[in-house]
C-alpha cells in the first residue's frame, strides 16, 4: 500500500515538474518515509505487550451452583470484595489434600505504554489454571500500579 502511494506520488510529480527535481522530491519522501517507520516500530515494540507477574494470597471458599459445587472461589487476603473463582480438577485435589489455610495466587498483567491492558490469573500453589479460571472481581489498583 505504501509503494502503491509513493508511485502514485512519483507519477504525479513527474507530470507537474521537470525531470530534475525528482532525486531531490524523491531522497526526502523515502528518508521521512524510512523515518516514520523506524519510529513507529521501535516504539511499539519496546512499550506494549509487556508482561509481568504478580502474587497474592488469597483464601477459598467451595463455589456452589444450584447444590453442586463448581471449584473455589478465591478471596484477596489484602483487597476486601476482590476474588476470582477457578474450577481445576487438580487444583481442586490439592485443596481437599492438604487443607492450607491460604494460597498463593500468581496473576500476570499486560500493559501497553505502562497502562493496565488485560490480566490473567496463571496458578493457585504452582498449579497452572488458566483454562480453569472465569473473570472475578481484582484488585484493580494493585494491578494498576508498577
Amino acid at each position: 500500500m505504501l509503494a502503491a502511494g509513493y508511485f502514485s506520488f512519483l507519477s504525479h510529480r513527474r507530470r507537474r515538474s521537470g525531470v530534475w527535481e525528482h532525486s531531490t522530491h524523491q531522497f526526502r519522501f523515502v528518508g521521512s518515509l524510512m523515518l516514520y517507520i523506524m519510529v513507529y516500530w521501535t516504539t511499539v515494540g519496546l512499550f506494549t505487550n509487556k508482561k509481568e507477574q504478580r502474587e497474592f494470597f488469597a483464601r477459598y471458599e467451595p463455589y456452589i451452583e444450584e447444590g453442586r459445587q463448581h471449584g473455589f472461589t478465591f478471596y484477596y487476603l489484602d483487597y476486601a470484595g476482590s476474588y476470582e473463582r477457578i474450577d481445576s480438577p487438580e487444583l481442586n485435589n490439592l485443596i481437599a489434600e492438604k487443607n492450607p489455610g491460604r494460597v498463593l495466587m500468581v496473576l500476570e498483567v499486560v500493559k501497553d505504554f505502562g497502562k493496565l491492558r488485560a490480566y490473567s490469573v496463571r496458578s493457585v500453589e504452582s498449579i497452572t489454571v488458566d483454562k480453569a479460571w472465569t473473570d472475578g472481581n481484582p484488585p484493580w489498583a494493585a494491578l494498576r500500579e508498577r
